[in-house]
């Protein structure tokens, strides 16, 4: 088994225990809340070939590249800012370009990316700045007309001081049959409809397998952009596994098919809401890393990212 990359949260002593100079990390850090303080998640892949890692100006390992049969692909994780002391707009224009660079150290580009991690600081306070920040990028890369990434953003700080902390997923293919894919939600307006620029779901289908990655989903009403159940934790935690049901299931998965997932809870206290709603649906407290994030609208109690394999060696 190759470990591709990591995500850490915990305290900044407890990220900074975690650290590994070899492997692509996400380095978040919370001072302030307590509970669910360390959680580690590793991505790896059972068969990749020709593995090597991309590394940042700095020298940190930031990326790993590899390939299968099918395609090949690079995973970022933990790239920062070209300049930490740049104001949070700056940071978050930069950010992509970042990522832009990175990825032609494996022979690929921006219309590659299938998938984004963001870890904002202090999101609810300028979440709207940093989508404008997304938006002008996309525009000038033609995203919005070519293909519209899934992606996560999400509230964190980091260990390095950082605005925005940010990862990428990119394949390219080398096999016919071979693509990524579009995938809507059955139960949810599209993200742009409220001018938050990234898809519901990305899939890449290969022969004989495919994955799913369904993006950071949180309690929306119905076809709309406003937030479900406002104040009640178990409702929104029902009304969001719904909405992320409906998209599994809506391409032949189920829950026996995540192979990965991140909760990400507003108050370490909804921590018991989250459990029960696993019990009364017979799934696992495995079933997900948990963790204290802010999710990006100050009403949003709770939010999840999962991803789903069918007949696919891959568990990325």
């Amino acid at each position: 088994m190759t470990e591709l990359a990591q995500f850490i949260w915990g305290r900044p002593e407890e990220t900074r225990a975690r650290l590994r100079t070899d492997l692509p990390q996400f380095r978040l850090a919370n001072e302030s809340r307590t509970g669910l303080a360390c959680v580690v998640q590793t991505f790896s892949a059972e068969s990749a070939r020709g593995v090597r890692r991309i590394v940042d100006a700095s020298g940190r390992a930031v990326g790993t590249v590899w390939e299968d049969d099918s395609a090949d692909y690079c995973l970022l994780a933990g790239v920062n800012p070209s300049d930490l002391s740049a104001s949070r707009g700056d940071q978050a224009a930069s950010i992509f370009a970042q990522i832009e660079t990175l990825l032609s150290q494996a022979g690929m580009s921006f219309a590659d990316v299938v998938r984004t991690w963001l870890y904002i600081d202090r999101v609810c306070e300028w979440y709207g700045e940093f989508n404008a920040a997304r938006s002008a990028f996309f525009e000038s890369r033609n995203v919005f007309n070519t293909f519209l990434p899934a992606s996560t953003g999400i509230g964190s700080a980091n260990i390095d001081g950082a605005a925005i902390v940010a990862g990428a997923l990119a394949m390219r293919p080398r096999a016919g049959g071979v693509r990524a894919e579009l995938v809507d939600s059955p139960l949810q307006a599209p993200a742009m409809a409220y001018k938050s620029s990234f898809s519901r779901a990305a899939e890449i289908v290969r022969p004989g397998g495919r994955v799913l990655f369904v993006s950071g989903t949180a309690s929306i009403k119905p076809n709309s952009h406003e937030v479900a159940y406002v104040g009640d934790i178990g409702r929104q935690i029902d009304c969001t596994m719904t909405a992320v049901k409906a998209i599994l299931e809506s391409r032949g998965y189920g829950w026996g098919n995540v192979t990965r997932a991140i909760v990400y809870l507003k108050e370490p206290s909804f921590l018991g809401a989250w459990r029960v709603w696993l019990a009364d649906h017979g799934l696992p407290t495995s079933f997900a890393a948990e963790t204290v994030c802010d999710v990006c609208r100050d009403e949003w109690l709770f939010e999840i990212e999962c991803d789903a394999a069918i007949g696919c060696e891959h568990s990325f």
